[in-house]
C-alpha cells in the first residue's frame, strides 16, 4: 500500500517542496533563506519517504526522534502540526495531478493519511510529556523557592546561651505565623532556650490578627517552658495595640532589642558590663 505513494513522492518530491516553500507553514519555518528553506524541506520529504519503508517499531522510534529534534529546534506543538498540515495538503495535490487509477489514488491516500495520524498522534504526546516535566520541574522549584523564603522570613539567632532572637520584617499572615511558630519551637527545644526575643521592629502594621498571632506563639512557648519577650514595639504600635483593646499582658514587652538581651541575661543571673 506504501509503494505507490513511495513512488510518488520520490517523483514529485520538488514540486511538493516548492508548494511547501510558498506555504504559511513552510515561511514559519526558521531558515537563513529560502534556499536552505527548501533544502530542509526536502530533507523532510525523504524523512517521509524513509518512515515509509520501516516496519512499525521502528517507526514509533523514528517518530519521537523526529519530534524531539523539532522541539530542540524550538518549534511548538501547533508550528509542528500546521507543517504537517501543509505537507498533507501539497502531497494530496500531488496526488490529484498525477492521474492516477483510482485504486492507486485511494492507496496513496490511505497510506498518507495513516501516517499523517501517526505523525501527529506521536507529536501531540511528546509535546504533553514534555509541558507535564516542565511543569512539574517548575512546581519543584516553586517549593525549594517557597522553603527558603520561608527560611528566611523566620530567622532564628541563637545569642547566648538558653536565648534566642527571633527578628521579624514584613506583614505577617496566619500562614507565616503558623511557619513562625513551628520554626521557634523546633529552635527552642533544640536549643535549650529559656527566652526568646521576638523583635517586630521591622513589622509595620499590627492589627489584631497579628496580636493574636504573637500571643498563640507565646503560649505555644511556654508549653515548653521557654517565655517569649516582645521587643521592638514603636510608639506607633503600642497605640494601635491600646486603640484595638488587646491584652499582651501575658507577654513582657520591651523598647528594644538591646533592653530584650540585657532582660534575658538577667534572667539568668548575667548583665553586660563595661570593659574597664
Amino acid at each position: 500500500m506504501n509503494d505507490r505513494l513511495i513512488a510518488l513522492l520520490e517523483q514529485h518530491k520538488a514540486q511538493i517542496a516548492d508548494a511547501l516553500l510558498v506555504s504559511s507553514a513552510g515561511q514559519n519555518f526558521q531558515a537563513r533563506s529560502d534556499a536552505e528553506r527548501r533544502a530542509t524541506l526536502l530533507a523532510g520529504l525523504d524523512a517521509l519517504i524513509g518512515m515509509l519503508q520501516q516496519p512499525k517499531q521502528m517507526l514509533d522510534q523514528t517518530l519521537q526522534e523526529l519530534a524531539s529534534s523539532q522541539m530542540r529546534a524550538g518549534l511548538v506543538r501547533e508550528e509542528s502540526l500546521a507543517l504537517l498540515g501543509a505537507q498533507r495538503d501539497a502531497i494530496y495535490h500531488a496526488i490529484e495531478q498525477a492521474d492516477l487509477p483510482a485504486q492507486d489514488m485511494l492507496a496513496a491516500s490511505r497510506a498518507l493519511e495513516e501516517l499523517g495520524y501517526q505523525i501527529a498522534e506521536v507529536t501531540i504526546d511528546m509535546h504533553h510529556h514534555d509541558l507535564v516535566d516542565r511543569l512539574q520541574e517548575a512546581n519543584a522549584t516553586q517549593d525549594q523557592l517557597r522553603e527558603a523564603i520561608q527560611e528566611l522570613s523566620t530567622p532564628i539567632i541563637p545569642l547566648y546561651a538558653g536565648v534566642l532572637a527571633v527578628p521579624l520584617v514584613g506583614r505577617v499572615d496566619s500562614q507565616r505565623a503558623q511557619t513562625l511558630t513551628e520554626a521557634m519551637l523546633e529552635a527552642i527545644a533544640r536549643e535549650q532556650a529559656e527566652i526568646v526575643l521576638l523583635d517586630i521592629t521591622g513589622v509595620a502594621v499590627v492589627d489584631t490578627n497579628v496580636a493574636n498571632h504573637l500571643l498563640q506563639t507565646a503560649r505555644a512557648a511556654a508549653l515548653l517552658g521557654s517565655r517569649v519577650v516582645l521587643v521592638g514595639i514603636s510608639a506607633e504600635v503600642a497605640q494601635t495595640l491600646v486603640q484595638l483593646g488587646l491584652d499582651l499582658g501575658q507577654l513582657v514587652t520591651l523598647s528594644n532589642l538591646q533592653s530584650g538581651l540585657e532582660y534575658a541575661l538577667s534572667r539568668q543571673g548575667l548583665a553586660i558590663m563595661a570593659s574597664a
